[in-house]
């Protein structure tokens, strides 16, 4: 075996040191909350770096190397902007709420190489993140004949879905997704399009087939939520404990849905809103902003208090701007 491969696989190892097969989990009371980790090294190359990037989605993984990429990237990306190093820096940006810097960067991109497929869905995602519809269009129509109809209706449809024509943009992109293979991602708009029409069955059916074992936090959060529209807050305890091995890594937003779900079942057990309580604790103390969703929704459906709901809704709504983050807004005030 080679020394480079040697090396790489040691280091992927120290990153990756999950086991999404453990058994069910449930913190003790002197677990620690939150922790980061960086384990990355300074020699990883480029491809290597990018594996590290992609598997940051997983549970477990989305902070632990956050800081470091970042640092990591931003030299890379000042001695050699090259169209590969500034699209991971650019995501690595997004991913700390850093969406300006993220835009710049990406642009970067495209002005050295235009047809950057994954740099012009990235755009899309930012612009439509920060309410700039139109422009979050724009990056989607520039897909078309550079990835598949599909992918690209699906980045168009869910655009518009965002300001006011829901319910078209889903039966659309169900129309579009009849009896063709249909990738993650669609599948993914398609639920959550679903799940803000409130057809929690529906969205239930577009994840069907999907292992939570191997999917990206964001598409188990919705799971998460989907589930506990339908009232099944047991279903959500039962998946995502089993998901758990190091309970410090757990990402707050599914730690929220455990909590929530706890909440629910409404029994004399307080493990997981005592473990989110420790864990919003933390966060207000840094005024961390990066986490204002969960902790809005903390206290809306864990902790019920108005005003520090609607304070930490208005804080998310600086940063994003999309459907979900108006309704948590609205949410608030109706407390």
């Amino acid at each position: 075996m080679k020394l480079g491969l040697i090396k790489f696989i040691i280091a992927l190892s120290l990153v990756c040191s999950f086991n999404l097969f453990a058994n069910a989990y449930t913190p003790k009371d002197n677990d620690v909350i939150a922790v980061t980790k960086s384990n990355i090294t300074a020699s990883l190359s480029l491809n290597e770096i990018k594996t590290v990037v992609e598997q940051s989605q997983f549970v477990g993984q989305t902070e632990n190397m956050q800081g470091v990429l970042k640092n990591k990237l931003s030299k890379l990306y000042i001695s050699e902007p090259t169209p590969d190093i500034g699209y991971l820096y650019a995501r690595v940006l997004q991913k700390e709420h850093l969406f300006n810097d993220a835009i710049t960067v990406a642009n970067n991109v495209l002005k050295i190489m235009p047809d950057h497929s994954n740099t012009h869905l990235l755009l899309a995602n930012l612009y439509m993140t920060q309410g700039q519809f139109e422009l979050a269009k724009q990056h989607c129509l520039a897909l078309i004949t550079r990835v598949s109809t599909l992918t690209a209706s699906t980045c168009v449809l869910d655009v518009q879905s965002q300001h006011g024509n829901l319910l078209g943009s889903y039966q659309s992109l169900v129309k579009l997704a009849n009896n063709k293979p249909i990738d993650l991602n669609t599948k993914h708009v398609l639920a959550e399009m679903s799940f803000r029409l409130q057809n929690y069955t529906n969205a239930l059916k577009h994840l069907e087939n999907i292992s939570l074992l191997n999917a990206p936090v964001s598409l188990i959060v919705l799971w998460a939520d989907i589930q506990l529209g339908l009232n099944k807050p047991q279903q959500v305890i039962n998946k995502l404990s089993n998901l758990i091995k190091e309970p410090h890594d757990l990402e707050d937003a599914l730690l929220l849905r455990l909590a929530i779900a706890e909440k629910q079942l409404n029994t004399t057990q307080y493990t997981w809103q005592n473990t989110m309580k420790q864990r919003v604790e933390l966060r207000e103390v840094r005024h961390d902003s990066f986490h204002a969703s969960d902790l809005a929704n903390y206290y809306i459906h864990v902790q019920p208090n108005k005003s520090k709901a609607l304070y930490w809704a208005n804080i998310n709504w600086q940063q994003a701007k999309m459907n979900i983050d108006q309704a948590l807004i609205i949410q608030a005030k109706r407390m």
